[in-house]
């Protein structure tokens, strides 16, 4: 039997758990509830290496763990999952508990690692990650991953917007996300959706439409102000809200390109087809 990578992408929503062959093929895929790990407290972690010793088998020569908060050197200082800061040594604790090879990554670094071996940065030239998830954050790689020192690099998610469209000043993870669209959405209307749902009335809700219209503009200013700071060849874009790209997108790269020098402008803005960016990024 071939050795394969078993991965664990936690997210705030759910945990996507992939067996992968050395060439970041699929080979079983999984979804777990993260709510059903009653997550918010240092207990969470307990029941998440149980969840993980559910499904590693002895082919599995490699355990690969995405988490959605900084990460730096296999170790954990703060998480929502977890409750706030705290200090936990993951990479430790996996190797410990499973006697494995072990890859400890943040769930955009994760991602980024991904989309370079095996998505829209396989050029190698450099590229600008940006996650629209559960939650927002970026990821740049120009031959090597911007981590920063302490592995914060692309932890951008409290970065404030002022947004007069809907009478508040909205951070970037309230915003530019999954969870932005459905706030968008609640404050012009007062109807409580998800991002899926209000995707799904953009044909015949004006409402959606309008919801879409803010999150372009929005997302447009943030990219001139990315592309400025970090000059990529290419920006892609991952997480859930991506697949609704098609109602968003065109609208903001539009006015990137308006506004943007041209020194500074990519020669593309796509959204990711990679599936599971986060776990193959671990392979």
């Amino acid at each position: 039997m071939n050795a394969s990578t078993l991965a664990f992408d936690f997210g705030g929503t759910k945990i996507d758990v992939c067996r992968m062959g050395k060439d970041g093929s699929i080979l079983v895929r999984d979804k777990v509830a993260t709510a059903s790990l009653e997550p918010g407290s240092p207990s969470f972690l307990h029941r998440a290496f149980n969840l993980m010793a559910e499904y590693v088998t002895d082919g599995d020569d490699k355990i690969g763990l995405s988490w959605n908060a900084p990460v730096h050197e296999a170790r954990l200082t703060q998480s929502s999952l977890l409750g706030g800061p705290i200090s936990v040594d993951l990479g430790g604790m996996l190797v410990e508990r499973f006697k494995r090879s072990v890859q400890v990554e943040s769930d955009v670094h994760a991602m980024a690692l991904g989309e370079y071996r095996f998505g829209a940065g396989r050029s190698g030239l450099p590229f600008l990650l940006i996650n629209m998830g559960s939650g927002a954050g970026l990821a740049y790689h120009n031959g090597t991953l911007m981590r920063g020192y302490s592995g914060g690099a692309g932890l951008v998610c409290s970065e404030l917007f002022d947004v007069p469209e809907i009478g508040e000043k909205v951070i970037v993870d309230r915003l530019l996300s999954g969870r932005g669209v459905a706030h968008v959405y609640h404050r012009l209307t007062g109807a409580t959706l998800t991002a899926a749902e209000v995707t799904e009335r953009v044909m015949d809700d004006p409402a959606a439409v309008r919801t879409f219209e803010i999150i372009s503009t929005y997302l447009g200013r943030y990219l001139v102000t990315m592309c400025r700071i970090f000059n990529p060849k290419t920006i892609v874009f991952a997480g859930s809200v991506a697949r609704a790209s098609q109602h968003f997108l065109p609208d903001a790269i539009r006015y990137a390109n308006d506004v943007l020098e041209p020194a500074c402008l990519p020669a593309s803005i796509v959204a990711s087809t990679l599936e599971a960016p986060a776990c193959r990024g671990l392979v």
